[in-house]
């Protein structure tokens, strides 16, 4: 499994038990190659996972992790848009099987707290700055996006995870998000 055309011939399964240990390793492929695994790997999460047994979720889990990983080291993409996707990723999967604190992707506690850890300002500081978000230069509107993209899956999860409740850390943000461009 040295190639991209290898990893992309590879059922769910396969895939997932490969990446997760470890192969193949960051120089085996381009940087494209590895957002292609990144997105090869969703697409398959997305659409296979509700269907494996749970003893394969944590194979998968671990996968999902290295691939993002990789992906970050590689150049691919940044930090933020791993976050990004993983909490798209985990609120398809949570959409299809109940949550779980044994697996990253599953664990709605761990993806809460990664939002909070990274979103680059405060539910105040997005509110006062989206006020008037179409007077703004274009960074400080695509700061805003990101923190529309990473809060909004988060607040999606929260509220799969606790019933209609939201994550009281949250409650600011649930407020904030409409306002957001």
């Amino acid at each position: 499994m040295n190639s991209f055309d290898d990893l992309t011939s590879l059922d769910l399964r396969s895939l997932a038990e490969g990446l997760a240990s470890h192969a193949p390793a960051q120089a085996e492929l381009v940087p494209g190659q590895w957002l292609g695994v990144v997105e090869l790997l969703t697409m398959r999460l997305t659409d296979g996972f509700g269907d494996l047994p749970t003893e394969l979720w944590g194979a998968c889990s671990e996968a999902f992790g290295y691939a993002l990983e990789t992906a970050v080291a590689s150049g691919a993409i940044d930090y933020r848009e791993s976050v990004i996707r993983r909490l798209n990723l985990s609120l398809t999967l949570l959409q299809k099987v109940p949550p779980n604190a044994e697996f990253d992707v599953l664990n709605p506690g761990y993806l809460i707290d990664l939002l909070l850890q990274e979103i680059p300002m405060s539910a105040e500081e997005a509110r006062t700055l989206s006020a008037d978000w179409r007077s703004l230069d274009i960074s400080q509107i695509r700061l805003l996006r990101a923190v529309k993209n990473i809060v909004s899956p988060g607040l999606a999860i929260s509220s799969l995870a606790s019933g209609k409740e939201f994550d009281p850390r949250l409650t600011a943000w649930e407020e904030v998000l409409p306002s957001l461009p």
